[in-house]
């Protein structure tokens, strides 16, 4: 069996068992991390099962190291943010736009963060003091993000990833560790 944690827009996040899914023939190995797809559930003695899969997994863009690493993050945030069966179809549909993207930069993954803070309730405004040293250019970046809009791509965002990580260490609900890893990965 594999356990697996899904995040659905009905349900928001989940934990269900996928039997016999590490075997070679099992229809439901074709389940993999960071894949969108339709699931049957079945609810067993209060854990969920996994009875089948209706739609074929996508496929989650490239297949780049770098690509899978950003999108580990935005995963690893989602688990430390999110409760059990607390759906949120807006995180849900930006996660999924994260997911599909042909290149998933660390940029990319900083926009979905302020956008998951937003969509949470626990981002400050941006006229709060802890947005006062960013520039104009990285204050429409937070603002674009929060709104889940395109945003400039021009500028650096050490400082937003720093504030963005001090935000998210106040509010998850464990250490986040992808980020080093991603880290460690590009400097090899």
């Amino acid at each position: 069996d594999r356990f697996v944690i899904l995040l659905t827009a009905e349900e928001g996040r989940l934990a269900a068992r996928v039997p016999g899914a590490r075997r070679l023939q099992s229809r439901l190995a074709a389940l993999l991390p960071l894949t969108r797809c339709s699931v049957e559930l079945k609810e067993s003695r209060g854990n969920y099962l996994v009875s089948g899969l209706a739609v074929r997994p996508r496929s989650s863009g490239s297949s780049h190291l770098q690509n899978f690493l950003a999108r580990t993050q935005a995963s690893e945030l989602l688990l430390a943010l999110l409760s059990d069966g607390e759906p949120v179809p807006e995180i849900f549909e930006a996660f999924s736009a994260l997911l599909h993207r042909t290149t998933c930069t660390p940029r990319d993954v900083l926009a979905f963060t302020f956008r998951v803070l937003a969509l949470l309730g626990v981002l400050p405004e941006t006229t709060h003091h802890l947005f006062a040293p960013l520039t104009p250019e990285e204050r429409s970046f937070v603002l674009a993000s929060m709104h889940g809009t395109s945003v400039d791509e021009k500028i650096s965002c050490a400082r937003l990833q720093h504030l963005c990580a001090r935000l998210v260490q106040e509010h998850s609900t464990r250490p986040l560790r992808s980020a080093d890893v991603a880290a460690a990965c590009t400097v090899i």
